[in-house]
């Protein structure tokens, strides 16, 4: 696998050596397309605005969930208790290297230099999270999608949203119409027990329009039980819809469960205990086709976030 050391450089192991043989899984360049970075707070403080208080999860902590689950690449992203300081993502970025790209939370006055200074770094996207702070009407949900596409264009970015699987549907007109790509997080939220409601009917005809993706992430978000096989059945119905715009992500270090009210209390509240080898598990009981494996682990996150092709 790639080995992201100190210097940000990455170095091929021993799964080099297997890339042309028998199908293997996590497939070689696979990528988690959702993961957090937190801390050390002493050097990275949380905004005063926040609705809890995380534990630390450094890069280290990060880079040994890689390899022990055999996966060469992850995406960062930026989570809402860091605000729109992206300074902790920014340095993530730079010790991992080639191996990361982020999505990062901006101001709406950012300038274009700094948005240069980002893409510079590996952000690929800009987040619009109306979920862990909450208190956003629709129309103020569209204006904020409509001014961050703006600042995507400049450099070829995607839309990252986080919202209510109802939020989809009432604004299903508006990201349609947006001038740059959307990739909805965690299966749009969208209640498995419910597969031919609203929310999953027009998450559907959104892939199918090629201007949304999904994020197939943390079931444990829209069900108790992450082996309900209603999940399946969901995961299948949306890379069905567009099968080269689902990617597969794990939220690691699993962010514990919050509902967007401010708080002003700085005593940690644990991560979930969720195994994450068993969410990447659950890939290939999904998919038990190697090429839908290889799309949405591989080929789908490396189109989307601008990694270069791994070496054979």
């Amino acid at each position: 696998m790639l080995t992201m050391h100190e210097d940000g450089e990455t170095v091929r192991e021993d799964r080099q050596t297997t890339a042309m043989s028998a199908p293997q899984f996590p497939p070689f360049g696979a990528c988690d397309s959702h993961v957090h970075v937190v801390g050390p707070k002493a050097i990275f403080p949380l905004a005063a605005r926040r609705s809890y208080t995380p534990m630390d999860a450094p890069v280290g902590a990060l880079r040994a969930m890689l390899k022990r689950l055999g996966l060469d690449r992850a995406v960062l992203v930026q989570p809402s208790f860091y605000g729109t300081d992206n300074a902790c993502l920014l340095a993530a970025l730079a010790e991992l290297g080639e191996a990361a790209r982020g999505v990062a939370v901006v101001a709406p006055d950012i300038t274009a230099a700094e948005l240069d200074t980002l893409h510079r770094a590996g952000v690929r996207g800009i987040r619009v999270n109306v979920v862990s702070l909450g208190g956003l009407s629709t129309a103020e949900i569209a204006a904020r999608l409509h001014d961050t596409a703006k600042l995507c264009l400049r450099n070829g970015w995607h839309i990252q949203a986080f919202m209510p699987s109802e939020a989809i549907v009432a604004l299903a007109a508006t990201l349609r119409a947006l001038a740059v790509p959307v990739v909805i997080d965690h299966f749009g939220l969208v209640n498995p027990a419910d597969l031919d409601g609203a929310p999953a009917r027009q998450l559907i005809e959104l892939l199918a329009t090629g201007r949304v993706w999904v994020k197939l992430s943390a079931p444990y978000r829209i069900t108790e039980d992450i082996a309900d096989p209603r999940v399946g059945q969901l995961a299948r119905r949306l890379a069905d819809a567009n099968p080269e715009q689902v990617v597969w992500a794990s939220d690691w270090p699993h962010t514990p469960v919050h509902h967007g009210t401010p708080v002003d209390d700085d005593r940690e509240t644990p991560y979930r205990d969720i195994d994450t080898a068993r969410l990447l598990a659950q890939v290939a009981e999904w998919f038990p086709e190697p090429r839908r494996q290889q799309s949405i682990l591989v080929d789908n996150p490396a189109r989307l976030y601008g990694f270069t092709a791994p070496a054979a």
